[in-house]
């Protein structure tokens, strides 16, 4: 599944934010889901510099922003993914966003890839591909606009004399738009600044460059893919979320509930929606509202325990410690 050189695994180990190990099965949904690219990728250096200006480094805390400097002061690689667009909802997109972990969780059940990531602190989380590389992931700043995180990562090879090491950048941008009927389409870019503090892996890493930028394109493409299958899912097939939930390990046990709580959301928002469409203009009656609430029990779009539903997404200090 993996087609990656050494230094096209170290990037996509400082990438799992989004890039991570390919999830292909989206590919298989085609023509109900698809990716839209709005603009290309680039690395030109006009773009370089306008990314690096975009950068929220003053939301960055003072203990971390010698880090972030590091990184852009001393860029190995950059690449401005493509610019995708696809239908999920906010809640659906957002919600893998705020717990990667979960995602790789599933891709896991779902026989994607063996990569592992949990869950450290607030905003902390060490991750290993099973490969040779491994690292931690910090989220810097997180807003409705942006997320800025960082990677620290290491690859290691009976090849290597050493454990390569790098620290990398990410800047996600994404926006959403309410359609004509009612779904949403989301819109997101994606930077990335990798630093190899390696003279020798630097100028490695730059000669092999459009081969990396083409596969972290790729990744970025196949895992908004990914997420336009998960909302479909929860849209059409909230039991198939149910029994994916049940499987999924390496995730706090709150993180099952709130997964299904949101397929039930998305799913009987769906069923009004379409009631909606169906009345044009004329207001929902309560009568019918709750049609659809006992339509979507029935066919077992709510989950049958109470207790399934249950759970804030708020996440409490780890105290540095794996979360189990």
């Amino acid at each position: 599944m993996l087609r990656r050189n050494w230094v096209g695994g170290i990037v996509a180990l400082a990438a799992l934010w989004l890039l991570g190990e390919r999830p292909c099965a989206a590919e298989d949904a085609k023509p109900v889901i698809d990716v839209e690219v709005v603009a290309p990728g680039s690395s030109v250096a006009a773009v370089r510099k306008k990314a690096l200006a975009d950068l929220p480094l003053d939301k960055v805390t003072a203990d971390l922003r010698p880090k972030v400097d590091d990184i852009t002061k001393n860029v190995s690689l950059f690449r401005h993914m493509p610019t995708l667009r696809f239908v999920s909802e906010p809640e659906v997109y957002n919600f893998f966003l705020a717990h990667p972990d979960v995602a790789v969780s599933l891709w896991r059940v779902m026989d994607i890839s063996t990569f592992e990531m949990w869950q450290t602190g607030p905003t902390s989380y060490e991750a290993d591909s099973h490969d040779g590389s491994s690292g931690t992931i910090e989220v810097l700043h997180s807003s409705a606009e942006r997320q800025l995180v960082m990677c620290e990562g290491s690859f290691k090879s009976p090849l290597l004399p050493k454990p390569i090491k790098a620290r990398t950048l990410l800047h996600l941008q994404p926006t959403f738009q309410k359609n004509a009927d009612g779904q949403t389409t989301v819109t997101h870019s994606l930077d990335m600044f990798v630093s190899f503090p390696s003279q020798p892996v630097d100028i490695t890493a730059k000669l092999i460059s459009p081969v990396s930028h083409a596969m972290a394109d790729r990744n970025f493409r196949e895992v908004s893919l990914w997420v336009a299958m998960m909302n479909v899912g929860m849209v059409q097939q909230p039991g198939w979320i149910e029994q994916l939930a049940g499987k999924m390990d390496g995730v706090l046990e709150i993180r099952r509930g709130q997964l299904l709580k949101l397929a039930m959301q998305t799913n009987i928002a769906a069923r009004k929606r379409e009631l909606q469409r169906q009345a044009g203009t004329r207001e929902l009656s309560i009568d019918e509202v709750m049609t659809v609430l006992r339509k979507a029990a029935q066919e077992g779009a709510v989950p049958a325990s109470g207790e399934q539903i249950k759970g804030e997404s708020r996440v409490e200090p780890a105290s540095g410690q794996r979360m189990p």
